[in-house]
């Protein structure tokens, strides 16, 4: 079954109505328990998986905590690893391996027969396998306790406004939140996160699912697309993943702050960043935090030489690509994501840049145009990404690079006649209103929030109405399912 935006905002008021009234300990229980009713509205057996998960880790990490032998916490440690990134693997990327492995024998001559199984992916497994298994590391390095209940622990893997779709939350934030449930500590419910549900919401059903025509429009025949049109819908993908994973990480951080926790932030706009490192300290900042802590460091960071300090971030990256699913542009699309990172920290980057900033050069207009270029390597990761295919991946670079045969007047007569200039005048005005935005502000969703909150109170009810209201005046008969539940 689907989750759709009505179903969860009715669970919502349920679970908020029944909140307010609860006091001690149930209040603990009871958020459990909502939790569970709603990871398992899709399926029964996900439940089962997830809490298969939540035993497991919470477990080991127990014995970890109870042991000082170097030897038996390691491989505890290890044990953990293989239980979460086996499952994690068999139900996510098996048919991939096997259809690949077939693929490679045919090319070698081998008749080979392609005998797939028959497998549902777990929504959210990535998200909470990895959230699930960085406890078990945290404790290992004794960087917390081990929980003192299998209540907290699974309150803090199951937590539902985060569950399918992110922040990956850290065991040493989180958890000491859900013990604190029902407690006198425990944190008041802040009113702010209305603010932030409404932004998500605005920004998921009526940006990015009315650009999610257009990207559709254009990816769907991107051989008989023409490039510029291919171009304007790569720019919508870049807007529509944005403000589609943005909102919700929004509406999860607003629906905690209700329930009286603090999720952390996932997007610092993204688009305003110049240079690879600085993208991914803005986007998806749970995921790529989470690479470097407990992927890159232990592969060596920065600690070893240059050579194998862009070794560790080009197969940060790599892995990272296929942690967003089973196929091969997500590979390549971790790839490129990686080789940016290393070309960036190349000698000859670095002198470039430096040779550009200085004067008679570009001294005052070096940074937009490094910020132009960059975002458009952006866009052309993101062709890969939206590409439904390895060779669709071909036919679309090929297309974008190629800037020969740009009739601009054959299109603007199609584009008049065919009566879609306004729709794509719309479009356009709003992926240069987003990236002036950014741009302009360079701050998290939060920030926002929190100035709209310095208003007085009837200012603010009525502002987050109207935004509510346009949402649900505004959006799709039809919106598609947040692009992350994939993953």
């Amino acid at each position: 079954m689907t989750f759709t935006a009505p179903h969860f905002a009715l669970f919502f008021v349920v679970v908020l109505a029944f909140w307010a009234r609860l006091r001690g300990p149930a209040r603990k229980y009871f958020l459990l328990a909502a939790s569970y009713v709603f990871y398992g509205y899709w399926s029964l057996g996900f439940l089962a998986l997830l809490a298969g998960t939540t035993v497991v880790d919470a477990t080991i990490a127990r014995s970890i905590g109870a042991t000082d032998d170097a030897a038996r916490r390691k491989r505890l440690l290890v044990l953990s690893i293989v239980v979460n990134l086996g499952v994690l693997g068999f139900f996510k990327y098996c048919n991939f391996f096997i259809d690949s492995a077939v693929v490679a024998l045919r090319g070698l001559g081998i008749d080979a027969e392609t005998r797939t199984l028959d497998l549902v992916l777990p929504v959210g497994i990535s998200f909470y396998t990895f959230q699930s298994m960085s406890y078990t590391i945290d404790v290992y390095r004794r960087h917390l306790a081990p929980a003192r209940s299998l209540v907290d622990f699974a309150l803090y893997v199951s937590f539902f406004p985060q569950l399918v779709a992110g922040p990956i939350e850290r065991a040493t934030h989180l958890l000491p939140q859900c013990e604190r449930v029902g407690t006198p500590e425990e944190r008041p419910s802040d009113p702010s996160g209305w603010g932030l549900i409404a932004l998500g919401a605005f920004k998921k059903a009526v940006i990015a699912d009315h650009l999610a025509a257009l990207v559709e429009l254009t990816y769907s025949d991107p051989a008989g697309t023409w490039p510029p049109a291919l171009w304007l819908g790569t720019y919508a993908f870049a807007i529509q993943i944005y403000f589609d994973f943005s909102g919700y990480s929004d509406i999860a951080v607003g629906v905690g702050r209700l329930l009286g926790f603090e999720i952390m932030q996932n997007f610092r706009s993204p688009y305003a960043a110049s240079g690879p490192s600085e993208f991914w300290q803005r986007w998806h900042i749970s995921l790529s935090s989470w690479l470097r802590d407990y992927l890159y460091i232990p592969l060596g960071g920065n600690r070893l030489s240059a050579a194998r300090t862009r070794v560790n971030l080009f197969l940060t990256m790599l892995l990272g690509g296929l942690w967003h699913g089973a196929a091969w542009n997500f590979v390549l699309w971790g790839a490129y994501q990686g080789a940016l990172l290393v070309l960036a920290r190349t000698r000859a980057a670095g002198a470039l840049a430096a040779t550009l900033a200085r004067p008679p050069y570009l001294p005052r207009l070096w940074p937009y145009v490094r910020w132009f270029v960059f975002f458009h390597l952006v866009c052309l990761g993101w062709a890969l990404f939206r590409a439904e295919s390895l060779s669709d991946c071909v036919v679309v670079l090929t297309s974008l690079l190629d800037v020969g045969g740009w009739d601009l007047v054959e299109w603007f007569d199609h584009v008049h006649l065919s009566g879609e200039g306004r729709y794509l005048a719309i479009c356009f005005a709003v992926i240069v209103g987003v990236l002036a935005l950014q741009n302009r502000l360079r701050a998290s969703p939060d920030v926002l929030v929190a100035r709209l909150w310095r208003l007085p109170p009837p200012v603010r009810i009525v502002i987050v109405l109207t935004v509510l209201g346009a949402t649900i005046l505004f959006s799709p008969e039809k919106p598609p399912p947040f692009i992350y539940f994939q993953f």
